[in-house]
């Protein structure tokens, strides 16, 4: 599913309408009749109530002008306010103003607005379509406080038209502030393609529940004006779960070499290892600091393991990553993964950049495998690889802060990827999964029930397993699927035991269902 812009929008809508003789009242007429079957599906009861509809003077007014006309017919109640003086309409927005068999009450000032809030606050529902996706700078002055008062007492479902107005369509420039003010939205219908700003914006929250409602541009033309940034879907996934041939033997599925753990972290090595067998691998060595090598053996008797020299302390030993250590470690490996629970004392770090330095096979770092560069970025150079940062590991690889890196997502995630010839997978709430080439997969699934001790082990582990039964697919596609797996198995685990119970084990005990769900497609 192709992500816009929005100057890619506008694209859209001119193609659509002067290439393909779409006319844009039509399109119009579409974008509300998807809005009235959201509210139907979701929301039927206020259908027998009173729904109130902000209209702003641009073609999102216009959709909510089309959407009043839709209702009135139905004979539901409708409070109408138009937020921008009706004569000074122009298009197919000045059109649906013209339909309607009586004009909406213009608010054009604070006193205005004083005068209608108390009818909107007894509304059953209010749909917000003050502003699309042509906003640039922060919502300021009275048209703030309408939607501060809207967030702060309106207690009843907002329904947003194409972005929840304030929000930025880009997840850029001043509208991205972080005291600017957003209209809290618990559902919002986008036409034709999601926006950047509905995942990647700081106020991404306000979206709510997104659906994304074709209303009549062609695919082609949709795919033409596409810059390379895609939802993942389950459809996108569902080659990752066909089925196997049936003369297949372990070996056909590779070897995963996870080098992780040290004392008292022995469960992040237990837990990488156990998601790469769950998630497909035939083999899986877990490779130790030898004191807690018998921890890891029996936490899962599937996974085999490997001592490796360890300091008093029980953490790797630079001193110890030998040519000839590292050359027997390797040999079996078809895909390596590293990091989880190494700490990031020097001696073990010295033993990641080694261990980095001499692999051959693709290689999935996460944690501590990343710490290991920190100051030190530019030796991290995995074109076969794949990189697996939180927001705080970011922030840490580029010296800067984990505010910066989350106001700005998709460029440290591009920049990363670009720099190390690696996939980076910086996660989080949408998590990103960029190649060098600058193509993003962005990752709908997940919930915040999966910030928990272990979730981020979890997933090195499943992208370990998954690259290891597909070497030869694009490893974009390969890391973007096992994200949407983890997410899958987050969202499935999180039913049955609740967000705030959920441990990382239920993510792995939860992934089964999650792929025979995507596989049954």
């Amino acid at each position: 599913m192709v992500v816009l812009s929005s100057v890619q929008m506008r694209e859209v809508d001119r193609a659509t309408i002067e290439e393909f003789g779409i006319a844009g009242s039509a399109l119009m007429g579409a974008a509300a009749a998807a809005v009235e079957a959201r509210i139907e599906r979701d929301f039927p009861a206020t259908l027998a109530g009173r729904i109130g509809i902000l209209c702003g003077g641009g073609n999102n007014g216009g959709d909510g002008l089309v959407l009043a006309r839709r209702l009135g017919r139905r004979r539901v109640p409708v409070v109408a306010l138009l937020f921008a003086p009706g004569g000074r309409l122009r298009g197919d927005a000045a059109a649906a103003w013209a339909a309607l068999s009586a004009p909406p009450v213009e608010v054009l000032d604070a006193g205005a607005w004083q005068g209608q809030r108390p009818a909107v606050m007894a509304c059953d529902l209010v749909v917000d379509a003050l502003f699309g996706t042509g906003l640039v700078r922060p919502l300021a002055g009275w048209l703030r406080g309408v939607v501060e008062d809207l967030n702060r007492d309106y207690r009843g479902p907002v329904v947003a038209v194409d972005v929840p107005s304030g929000l930025s369509a880009d997840a850029t420039g001043a509208a991205e502030a972080p005291e600017a003010v957003v209209v809290r939205a618990r559902a919002t219908v986008t036409f034709t393609a999601p926006k950047l700003g509905h995942y990647l914006s700081r106020h991404a929250a306000a979206v709510g529940g997104l659906s994304i409602a074709p209303i009549g541009s062609p695919e082609a033309v949709v795919a033409a004006c596409g810059a390379g940034v895609r939802v993942s879907t389950a459809a996108d996934c569902a080659p990752y779960v066909a089925p196997r041939r049936r003369d297949a033997h372990k070996g056909s599925f590779g070897h995963v070499v996870a080098v992780a753990g040290s004392l008292g972290k022995s469960g992040a090595a237990a837990l990488v290892g156990t998601a790469a067998l769950r998630m497909g691998a035939g083999l899986v060595t877990v490779a130790v600091p030898g004191s807690i090598l018998p921890l890891v053996a029996a936490a899962q008797p599937e996974l085999m393991t490997e001592p490796l020299p360890e300091t008093p302390a029980g953490t790797l030993s630079g001193a110890g990553a030998t040519p000839a250590l590292l050359e027997a470690l390797l040999r079996p490996a078809t895909v390596l993964a590293v990091g989880p629970g190494l700490t990031s004392v020097p001696e073990a770090a010295a033993f990641v950049r080694q261990l980095v330095a001499a692999v051959r096979v693709p290689c999935v770092l996460d944690a501590d495998g990343l710490n290991a560069f920190v100051h030190r970025r530019e030796e991290l150079r995995l074109p076969n690889g794949v990189l697996t940062p939180h927001p705080g590991e970011m922030a840490r690889l580029f010296d800067t802060s984990t505010a910066e890196v989350q106001s700005r997502r998709l460029y440290y995630a591009q920049r990363l990827a670009a720099e190390t010839g690696a996939i980076a997978v910086l996660k989080g709430q949408f998590s990103l999964i960029a190649d060098p080439g600058g193509g993003v997969f962005i990752n709908p699934s997940g919930n915040p029930g999966m910030a928990t001790a272990g979730s981020g082990d979890v997933l090195t582990g499943l992208i370990a397993g998954l690259v290891a039964q597909f070497p030869a697919a694009p490893r974009l596609h390969t890391a973007a699927a096992a994200v949407y797996f983890h997410g899958r198995a987050g969202d499935v685990a999180a039913a049955h035991q609740g967000e705030m119970s959920l441990i990382a084990r239920d993510l792995l005990a939860a992934l089964p269902q999650a792929l025979r769900e995507v596989a049954a497609r």
